[in-house]
């Protein structure tokens, strides 16, 4: 590109920025843009066209073209279009530059508006933009011949169509440009498609074999017709074809999802019986794929669920297991299923470990690798593995432990929208106080530019209502500034500021209350609430407010236009406030790395407050160059926005994220089994003890580890294998591990060590058979005396008990939980007290728990508890929902196979105290409802009230439906009153969702 016309579109970048931010400096060569508009397009579109006919191959070259010519097709940029520059062509050009560039999306995007056609426009002009704009109502009769082409796999009808296009723009050289431009283009996308249309790019892609796939890509909004370059280098390089393990780094929004869908449906196609799991890493990012991926796997005949639940699964979880083709899954959940599925784990053929960088995540890093070691280590199958990650520098050294080659490690550096970086600086004072934006500051002039009067002191003046006389909001804080400035960027889209913790005044919820006491002011500044849907903003306070009270922070927030989101809101409120950003009903988002953790959420501008997380003591510690990479790559979203800012307010922490904006590889994954091995051989040389069993179940860092080698050998682990052979199998579990690859001689031993004490324990319970139990229930071996000696004798018998919520038995199953140091150690960090003051809050945590088992709100929890709603949501995030759940759902599990034998029964009211513990329902039918799929716990609870007063029982599950959906439209009123409009919508959804599935099966 020549160096005049990289200034001219550094300049026009930068006009844009001032015209969004309603800022009127700008330097004189900017201004030479806006004085020369007609000459500026004319060089663009001659650029597009020298490129055309060169095959010019730069795609972030063709990207920042098509951005450029984007800027004359916007509606806010009437001035340039003075000098007779149509903001249609401008769009259409831009939309060429995109798609030739390899970004369909964009493409698809700068064209969706563009709904008015002339009724003189030529055919090759109607195809076009059909094509382009993956348009529904399609006017072009090559358009109409390509999708049915690609619907049926008959390939010689797009050649045919390239051949037209060719030879009708050979034609149109002699008719003028009007005729020779539009064919022109025809030519160019039609050449290009052949080679990059979806058929094109499958191995065998025009064979029936991909069918209902091609079907179901040609019928999403918008139309999928060719893969984005990172998936098809992925493709090309044998990801489908092949039987060998393969790793992928692609970064966030490059089509992960889109991929591993494909993935999974060329697998279970290809080979009948087997089965296919998707590992993913959060919960909230297995909601998001059960609404979506599950369903349409399922539509396309593949029979697929979604588990993420506890790691004892329910008896709805494994029924009908052996049917079921396709799991995406939780590590934890997926655990659970291979212990209690029988012959489930035999089945599996292709593991796919999606953001696989959790390896180096804590517990649920030991976890996850203790998990794909154990699908390692079976015999007389070899399980394919692909492992994607967009930020692994050492995806290789991770690929080979999986079984890969060097050829198996595809990478690619394509994302859908590119990414601009900026810095907020400060200077003067008193009056002469400014922030300015560097814009690029990681770059030399142009693109370097530097808008000096960002942010000012007439932004943050108001006039104070009692005296009238004219205040200013100090804004010498950081976080004050970085609100202000995802306030200023509210005109380019939604924006999020990121805080690296949730609480406290620099974490999250600061930031909320800073946006809160901003706008109880009339800054010069955008408000959240202009660019909100104030309807869908009203639906969804009426929830939050019915649940969390009209004096949350959540809840003020919300009614202001802005939301917060972070890990402590439940699953369910979360799935509320993304549907929100999707919709773009709210533009202004309030995050930690919740934002990072897999959930596709349209962010145009990412403001980050802070890269350093704080603790309770000590300094604050930088985020990892990876995982400030992950988080970035959620900015620019494909299909949403054609590029994204990313504005660092810190300058002390500027280095951090310039190594990003330089695309630095970031730290290596070292997996966190390796550093609790070393951590454990420092402990046991400083302290000078011998290693015992007695010793690794009792450390609370070591559970997590103790607990995966047990189940990898619970399952490897026949009734008749001995002592000894179990030992040298679980040496060689130990070697399958990707510590064992890393550590040296020493620490490998100590790694084969623990393997060989666990493999003793666990064949100890096999001689007291008892092996089967906890292979059975899930459960976690070293819970067996707990449950033998603490909770069995707590009852005299166990088949009394007539209701799961009995007061008396609830306290039992309580009083024995409260002795699991695990529990308490949570029950500390979530009350942020010392461990040993924790026996003070515990009739309080107590009286939380009943009251979520009664179906209580939080707001309600909350005031009984005397807690503020965000330590009460701190409570049932990392407490009541995860720790106790498990304990008990695992306890009782246990307990059953004890009273079992010895020829007692327990009543199935005990059973049914985990699932009550999981949904917080107190009713039965409640229970159906929000384990079928009812998102709103206070309709489940409700619902299930109404059905008990009205007699319903909760054993015929299609009754339950019929008669939950019959109240609702008797008394929809009634009903919208009682749950408010949101809620009540979801739940008639979500109902006729569930009744219309089971009629299907």
């Amino acid at each position: 590109m020549r160096e005049s016309l990289v200034r001219w579109i550094g300049d026009a970048d930068v006009l844009r920025h001032l015209d969004l931010f309603r800022l009127s400096q700008a330097s004189t060569e900017a201004m030479e843009v806006r004085y020369r508009a007609d000459d500026y397009f004319l060089a663009l579109v001659g650029e597009l066209f020298d490129r055309m006919r060169d095959g010019y191959a730069d795609s972030g070259d063709w990207a920042r073209l098509g951005n450029a010519l984007a800027f004359f097709g916007e509606r806010s940029t009437d001035h340039l279009h003075n000098v007779g520059v149509s903001p249609s062509d401008a769009a259409f050009f831009a939309a060429v530059a995109f798609y030739i560039g390899g970004y369909p999306a964009s493409a698809y995007l700068v064209l969706r508006e563009l709904s008015t056609v002339q009724d003189s426009a030529t055919e090759s002009q109607l195809a076009c933009l059909d094509f382009l704009a993956r348009s529904r109502t399609v006017r072009s009769q090559v358009v109409r011949k390509l999708i049915e082409a690609l619907r049926s796999g008959h390939r010689e009808l797009i050649e045919q169509a390239a051949r037209d296009a060719r030879d009708a723009a050979q034609a149109a050289l002699v008719e003028g440009p009007n005729e020779w431009i539009p064919t022109r283009v025809l030519q160019q996308l039609l050449d290009r498609f052949i080679d990059t249309n979806i058929r094109a790019v499958l191995p065998d892609g025009y064979s029936h074999f991909w069918n209902d796939l091609v079907s179901s890509l040609l019928g999403r909004t918008p139309p999928i017709w060719e893969f984005f370059p990172s998936q098809t280098s992925a493709i090309r390089s044998g990801l489908l074809s092949s039987s060998e393990s393969f790793s992928l780094q692609m970064p966030t929004g490059a089509g992960k999802t889109a991929l591993c869908e494909t993935l999974l449906y060329a697998h279970i196609r290809r080979y009948e019986g087997d089965t296919a799991v998707l590992l993913v890493p959060y919960r909230s990012l297995a909601s998001e794929l059960r609404s979506s991926l599950v369903r349409r796997l399922n539509a396309m005949g593949i029979s697929t669920r979604c588990v993420y639940g506890g790691t004892v699964p329910t008896g709805d979880e494994v029924q009908g297991l052996d049917d079921t083709r396709a799991i995406i899954a939780t590590p934890e959940a997926l655990s659970g299923l291979l212990s209690a599925g029988g012959g489930f784990l035999r089945r599996i053929s292709l593991v796919i470990c999606d953001e696989g960088h959790i390896l180096d995540s804590g517990e649920r890093g030991v976890g996850l690798e203790l998990l794909l070691a154990r699908m390692r280590s079976r015999e007389n199958a070899q399980v394919r593995f692909v492992f994607v990650s967009a930020i692994v520098p050492n995806i290789e050294e991770i690929n080979a432990w999986l079984g890969g080659t060097p050829e198996t490690v595809v990478s690619s550096d394509y994302r859908p929208a590119l990414a601009d970086f900026a810095l907020l600086r400060a200077s003067g004072s008193g009056v002469s106080s400014k922030v300015a934006l560097d814009l690029h500051p990681h770059e030399a002039a142009p693109p370097r530019y530097t808008i000096e009067r960002f942010l000012t002191f007439e932004n943050f003046q108001f006039t104070n209502p009692a005296t009238r006389r004219r205040n200013t909001y100090g804004f010498s804080r950081l976080k004050t500034r970085a609100v202000a400035a995802a306030r200023k960027a509210l005109p380019l889209g939604a924006a999020a500021v990121f805080a690296a913790n949730k609480r406290g005044d620099q974490g999250a919820v600061g930031l909320a209350s800073e946006l809160l006491a901003q706008l109880d002011h009339e800054l010069d500044l955008p408000t959240p609430i202009a660019f909100a849907d104030v309807q869908k903003v009203a639906l969804a306070a009426e929830y939050l407010e019915d649940e969390y009270g009209a004096d949350w922070v959540g809840t003020k927030l919300l009614k202001s236009g802005a939301v917060i989101h972070h890990g402590d809101i439940p699953q369910e409120t979360r799935e509320v406030i993304e549907d929100l950003i999707r919709q773009e009903a709210i533009r202004f988002v309030i995050c930690t790395n919740t934002l990072a953790e897999g959930v596709n959420l349209p962010i145009r501008t990412l403001v980050l407050y802070s890269v350093q997380r704080r603790e309770k003591v000590g300094p604050p510690h930088d985020l990892l160059i990876r995982d400030i990479k992950n988080l970035v790559g959620r900015v620019g979203r494909a299909g949403v926005t054609t590029k994204g800012l990313v504005i660092c307010v810190n300058e002390q922490q500027w280095p951090l994220v310039e190594q990003v904006a330089r695309q630095a590889l970031g730290e290596p994954v070292e997996g966190a089994l390796r550093r609790l091995l070393e951590k454990l051989r420092r402990d046991l040389a400083i302290q000078n003890v011998v290693l015992l069993n007695s010793l690794l179940e009792q450390t609370p860092a070591l559970q997590t580890l103790v607990d995966g080698i047990d189940a990898t050998l619970i399952d490897l682990a026949a009734e008749e294998i001995g002592e000894a052979e179990l030992a040298r199998i679980a040496v060689h579990l130990a070697d399958q591990t990707f510590a064992a690859r890393q550590v040296d001689a020493a620490s490998k031993l100590l790694l084969q060590s623990v393997f060989e004490l666990r493999a003793r324990r666990i064949a100890g319970i096999s001689g007291a058979g008892r092996l089967t139990w906890v292979r059975e229930t899930g459960a976690r071996a070293r819970m067996l005396d707990s449950v033998e000696f603490g909770l069995l004798p707590l009852r005299t018998g166990w088949d009394d008990v007539s209701d799961p919520l009995e007061p008396e038995f609830v306290a039992t199953i309580l009083t024995w939980a409260w002795g699991q140091r695990d529990l308490q150690d949570a029950v500390s960090v979530a009350y942020r007290i010392a461990r040993a003051d924790v026996n003070s809050i515990r009739a309080s945590f107590f009286d939380a728990v009943r009251l979520w088992l009664s179906g209580s709100r939080f707001k309600e929890i909350a005031e009984r508890g005397g807690q503020t709603m965000d330590d009460t949501l701190g409570v049932h995030a990392k407490v009541i929902s995860f720790v106790l759940q498990t304990i008990v759902e695992q306890g009782i599990a246990l307990l059953a196979k004890f009273v079992e034998s010895q020829g007692r029964d327990v009543s199935p009211a005990v059973m049914q105290l985990p699932n009550r513990l999981r949904f917080g329902v107190p009713t039965a039918q409640a229970q159906v409802l929000a384990a079928a799929g009812v998102r709103h716990r206070r309709a489940a609870v409700e619902l299930g009230d109404a059905l008990t007063e009205a007699g319903i029982g909760a054993d015929d599950l299609m009754t339950v439906f019929s008669s939950a959906l019959h109240l609702l439209d008797a008394s929809s009123e009634s009903w919208t009153t009682r749950l408010g409009a949101l809620v009540t919508a979801h739940t008639k959804d979500d109902i006729v969702r569930i009744t219309d599935g089971s009629r299907s099966r």
